[in-house]
């Protein structure tokens, strides 16, 4: 290959020269650009599904690990994608409509910037899915904090990946899912993107390949749905046109008994989640409770970037 590219062989090229930096990425100043390019990368990859897994160890050191369905990378360049100036797309660039106009985002040209950033990064799995795991120091790489006058957060991971996710526009953008490991899981579960076929120990080493290292026990509730897979980032809520249902007068004293079916359960459990979602927390191990006169709710509140198994 002539010019400002070298060809390294299986689509990937090497810019070089004034090419290489006027294709270059923005600078990586904060975790949520480095999340914004491991997203931008999935997506330019022909990804339909991306799961981004989010973990934060000692208050300090904050863990992503992005799996997604797309065309994946041949096993020999795994290592190569972290290179300087590496791409697959030399040729087509894809547009990027956050980008400043005229600028483009090839497919692993930024990881190299977002591996000098980072304690570690690393390619996982390949293919199959395509996982790919990078750990930041915030006291080196901080994060932006939120605004909130209720709730003062240390993460705006979510915030990035929403905003992300309305910023594409193309007819089919990929459906974007962010949590914990164990909602991550639970999601890829139900995607079939991994199999449960081995049992929990096959499952957790499955999970451990792609980057979630979770306990055996978390694996084994994850198997017995009693964690709550991660929903798309933006979706849940009541459906267009549906309110709450009447209110009934009973004729004893203590009240009516209104029934709570699944799809009522469902409904409460969006709602619930969008609220919790609206404070940086989740909401898991939702119980409904129908009794006279009353609808008893408990559900267990935690922090998921807390969740560092």
């Amino acid at each position: 290959m002539e010019g400002p590219y070298r060809d390294l062989g299986s689509g990937f090229a090497r810019l070089t020269g004034q090419e290489g930096a006027r294709r270059g990425p923005s600078r990586i100043t904060h975790v949520e650009d480095a999340l914004l390019e491991l997203l931008r990368n999935a997506r330019d990859a022909g990804a339909s599904q991306i799961f981004v897994a989010s973990t934060l160890a000692a208050r300090r050191f904050r863990a992503l690990t992005v799996i997604d369905d797309g065309r994946g990378i041949p096993e020999p360049y795994a290592g190569l994608v972290f290179e300087p100036g590496v791409t697959t797309r030399h040729l087509n660039p894809v547009p990027d409509p956050t980008a400043p106009t005229g600028s483009h985002h090839g497919a692993g040209l930024a990881l190299y910037h977002l591996k000098q950033a980072s304690v570690s990064a690393e390619v996982l799995s390949p293919s199959s899915p395509t996982a790919i795991r990078a750990t930041f120091d915030t006291r080196t790489l901080p994060e932006r904090h939120l605004q909130s006058a209720s709730r003062p957060s240390r993460s705006n991971l979510l915030a990035t990946a929403e905003s992300f996710a309305r910023s594409q526009k193309q007819p089919h953008p990929p459906r974007l899912y962010h949590g914990s490991p164990a909602r991550i899981l639970a999601a890829l579960l139900r995607n079939r993107i991994i199999q449960s076929s081995s049992g929990s120990g096959g499952l957790r080493r499955e999970a451990g390949r792609v980057g979630l290292y979770l306990s055996g026990r978390t694996v084994q509730r994850v198997m017995r749905g009693q964690v709550a897979a991660a929903e798309p980032v933006g979706s849940g809520g009541l459906r267009a046109g549906s309110g709450p249902a009447p209110r009934r007068r009973g004729a004893g004293g203590g009240g009516a008994v209104l029934p709570v079916g699944e799809e009522e359960k469902a409904e409460i459990a969006a709602i619930l989640g969008r609220a919790a979602r609206a404070g940086y927390v989740e909401v898991d191990d939702l119980k409904v409770e129908s009794r006279p006169g009353e609808i008893l709710l408990k559900a267990r509140v935690y922090e998921p970037e807390e969740e560092y198994e």
